[in-house]
């Protein structure tokens, strides 16, 4: 009889066939909800323009996040069976063989609804001993687990798919649905976010069926890997609106609306014509932007604020942090790199644990042997206010950190004073490529030097600490690459 419960069951939910790209994974929600270009692309990019980037961060993530979840379910949920499997197709049928033998608990658990083209993974269903399922006089809930610190909107429409999966399965619904988060537990109510949830799968249907394009994202990142590259392309190449930095995605429609659909369009539009559209800052904005496209030039908007002023020693510097991946570990800086311009080179101190952290600001301060005639340029606020932070935190070492805040310069806000640039941002990563900047290795970025490090730590290869060093060396050097232009360039003025 259980045997001929579970073929009924896979039979009916696998509707002859596995998951394919036409059904709706519940963990492809995020994308979904905020990079449905990405998903667009699945369904209608060129053949070939996929580009797989592997996420080491991500991955890194993913497999502490599991360790740490099986941990604690084997330490909460007594008699649980973890689903092992040597494919999808087995796992859904070893999920629903858990469930007609009435485990407690199963862990690692898969449900299809492929005959409504969803499907998904659960962290762990619970059975209850109440309310009768098509199992028997019990029913399971679901447990999932998502390192945050509070509920995010795609979570709760993620979990709200899988009980409606569960529900159809089992034959009986369970309202709410069981949360983990980092420091609490939230329960996520069905009928909240039904709605909801209709109005989300359609969308994914009208994605899918070509009758919807969704809007990228500015570049560098206009959509997720494997699409980043190709949506890059797509939106540089066709001088999408999403390539200036001021308009929101309705400024945008407006704009469409009257016809402009490219950075020339609004560039030939006419700054007076467009303030009868959009209200300034925005007008203005978009306008010379757009003009700085036409022309492949940075527009001058104040005079005053740049160059930098530059003094006897000119040190351009960056920090790279860790990221928590656990409730045990710490983040913390672990390098501090400095290009220095005058002695051509690159300096660099390392950190290998939270408590090393305050003696390579102490080395960074030391550095510098003539505070008076020093600046040291960086990129957004966030090294100065780490800076800050730490001279709260650390009495005995407040006056140097505050002595290194007080020689600081930040360039993104200089350049962000002075200049109306042919890029999409002012982020570094936008703004130096725009003028011929590129780093050096595709395989490491900020979250991938975090994986390089943490793995650097493990199994002391220095190959893995040198990748790092080098993607930190870039993004120093990028500042003073981006300054160097601009210093140089010729400009067109506002009129």
């Amino acid at each position: 009889m259980q045997d001929s419960l579970i073929t009924t069951l896979f039979e009916q939910f696998s509707a002859g066939r596995t998951p394919d790209k036409s059904d709706f994974n519940a963990s492809k929600m995020y994308s979904l909800l905020e990079d449905p270009f990405g998903i667009w692309c699945s369904f209608h990019a060129p053949e070939g323009s996929a580009v797989h980037e592997l996420n080491r961060y991500e991955n890194l993530k993913v497999r502490t996040d599991r360790n740490s979840r099986d941990i604690w379910i084997k330490e909460h949920f007594a008699g649980v069976e973890f689903i092992h499997a040597e494919n999808e197709k087995e796992r859904f049928q070893n999920t629903l063989r858990a469930m007609a033998e009435g485990k407690p608990a199963i862990a690692n658990a898969a449900l299809w609804n492929l005959p409504k083209n969803v499907y998904g993974s659960i962290n762990l269903l619970q059975r209850i001993d109440e309310g009768k399922s098509i199992f028997g006089p019990y029913h399971y809930r679901i447990v999932q687990f998502k390192r945050a610190h509070d509920l995010k909107e795609h979570y709760a429409l993620q979990v709200s798919l899988l009980n409606h999966i569960l529900s159809d399965i089992q034959k009986y619904t369970c309202r709410y649905t069981r949360v983990e988060l980092k420091t609490k537990t939230v329960q996520v109510d069905y009928l909240e976010h039904e709605e909801r949830l209709v109005r989300e799968l359609n969308y994914f249907r009208n994605i899918s069926s070509g009758k919807v394009r969704p809007e990228a994202h500015k570049p560098p990142k206009a959509a997720n890997s494997p699409w980043r590259v190709y949506a890059n392309k797509v939106v540089a190449e066709s001088k999408d609106l999403l390539m200036l930095p001021a308009l929101s995605a309705e400024m945008r429609q407006c704009l469409r609306i009257y016809g402009m659909n490219t950075t020339d369009d609004v560039a030939r539009f006419g700054l007076e014509k467009l303030r009868t559209l959009l209200e300034e800052p925005f007008a203005t904005d978009a306008y010379y932007n757009s003009v700085a496209y036409l022309h492949n030039k940075p527009v001058l908007k104040e005079a005053g604020h740049f160059p930098p002023p530059a003094k006897k020693h000119n040190l351009y510097f960056d920090f790279e942090a860790t990221e928590t991946f656990t409730k045990d570990n710490v983040s913390f800086v672990y390098l501090i790199g400095i290009w220095d311009k005058e002695e051509d080179k690159y300096v660099s101190f390392v950190a290998k644990t939270p408590q090393e952290e305050i003696k390579i600001f102490e080395q960074f301060h030391d550095y510098i042997k003539d505070p008076e005639n020093t600046v040291l340029y960086h990129w957004t606020e966030y090294e100065a206010k780490k800076m800050r932070k730490m001279a709260q935190e650390n009495k005995h070492d407040e006056q140097k950190l505050n002595r290194l805040v007080s020689l600081c310069y930040d360039l993104k806000v200089a350049t962000q004073k002075a200049f109306y640039l042919p890029a999409p941002s002012f982020s570094l990563k936008a703004a130096a490529p725009a003028f011929g900047f590129n780093w050096r290795q595709d395989d490491c970025g900020a979250m991938d030097s975090m994986v390089y490090f943490t793995n650097w730590l493990k199994t002391g290869n220095e190959d893995l600490l040198n990748k790092v060093l080098m993607y930190n060396e870039d993004d120093c050097k990028a500042m003073l690459y981006l300054e160097e232009k601009l210093k140089s360039a010729d400009v067109l003025k506002l009129k």
